[in-house]
């Protein structure tokens, strides 16, 4: 396959594996760290471009399931911004000289500032930002459960990421990154 090929098939190919993890419904302990592991792959595989596209869809299926209760709805594009902040800053740090992702300080810099971006972007939006626009503000179990598990969740699932891609370079079903 040429390149721009074989990146759009790996790019579906982790979406539907993404959207599967969603669909089968496991508890959030599970699903969080599994859903942030697919959006660091993707990210590391196909680029930044994929890891947003993956981000943007998986809150809007997590609605649709019932994963995210429907009073979040309208938090979905808070969401959104929070997983492309995620793909954004791993993208950025393993754009140029990454080498192999596992071994790399920039790598694991880049799932350490995602995540951390991601957190306070989200911790941000619940505390400040949606109780402007509802006029109210948001019940302390939602808080809680938009704020500190999302760190644990994408740190997890970065490192993950970072865990699985080596394994695909070593039974060399990817290529050695550049």
């Amino acid at each position: 396959m040429h390149g721009k090929t074989a990146r759009l098939t790996r790019m579906v190919l982790l979406i539907a594996i993404a959207l599967i993890v969603q669909m089968i419904g496991l508890p959030q302990p599970f699903t969080g760290p599994l859903v942030n592991l697919m959006l660091a792959l993707t990210t590391l595989i196909t680029g930044t471009p994929g890891g947003i596209a993956l981000g943007c869809l998986t809150p809007l299926i997590a609605l649709m399931r019932g994963q995210l209760p429907p009073l979040l709805a309208p938090f979905v594009p808070f969401i959104l911004a929070g997983n492309a902040l995620y793909v954004l800053f791993l993208g950025l740090f393993c754009k140029k000289g990454c080498g192999l992702p596992l071994r790399s300080w920039r790598a694991w810099l880049g799932v350490l500032l995602g995540s951390t971006a991601k957190f306070l972007w989200l911790f941000a939006a619940a505390r400040l930002i949606m109780p402007l626009l509802l006029a109210r503000t948001l019940p302390e179990p939602v808080i809680a459960m938009l704020t500190f598990p999302q760190l644990i969740t994408a740190l997890i699932g970065g490192a993950l990421a970072l865990l699985f891609h080596a394994l695909l370079v070593r039974r060399r079903i990817l290529a050695m990154p550049a």
